[in-house]
């Protein structure tokens, strides 16, 4: 009659299975941790309403058409010591535009806590200026401009601005 000695330290069923779990548990935890953080911090959207800006996609066209047949360029600064951002205004014959009434958003590319909106007063002939205080890094300008308070949308800028440390 032979006995078959036992190995004090050896892996059984219950080992493998155990293990096996452990391994799946933590990677779903993982994926899952994963998972959240990708969806609730950043939706990969620029618009809050993507499919009704696709509806209306015709007159996005003919707003763009409009907007490049008056010819403006529009500059984009912004000075740290003075907390200030500056948006100038040119037409095609390379003159001033005044009188304009302009607002936006300055916003983080992946974070939407740190958005804001702002307004912008002329501070000169073709010259906008917002008071505002500006993190180093990168940021998106948004901004409308109108003829009027209150009026039709004449021109619609974006622009990207980045802030450098210690500005």
């Amino acid at each position: 009659m032979s006995t078959a000695a036992r190995f004090p330290h050896a892996v059984t069923g219950r080992h493998v299975l155990l293990g096996l779990i452990a391994f799946f548990g933590v990677m779903f935890l993982a994926n899952g941790l994963l998972v959240y953080y990708a969806v609730s911090t950043f939706s990969g959207g620029d618009r809050p309403d993507p499919y009704r800006s696709g509806l209306n996609y015709n007159e996005t066209l003919a707003e763009a058409e409009r907007q490049a047949a008056l010819g403006w360029d529009a500059r984009a600064d912004y000075d740290g010591k003075a907390q200030r951002l500056t948006l100038q205004f040119t037409d095609s014959a390379k003159a001033p535009v005044s009188g304009l009434s302009i607002t936006g958003t300055l916003a983080r590319p992946a974070e939407k806590w740190d958005d804001r909106s702002i307004a912008f007063r002329e501070w000169s002939e073709g010259v906008y200026v917002s008071d505002v205080a500006l993190k180093p890094g990168n940021w998106v300008l948004s901004a409308e401009s109108a003829e009027r308070k209150g009026g039709p949308t004449v021109h619609r800028l974006k622009k990207r601005l980045i802030v450098p440390e210690g500005s």
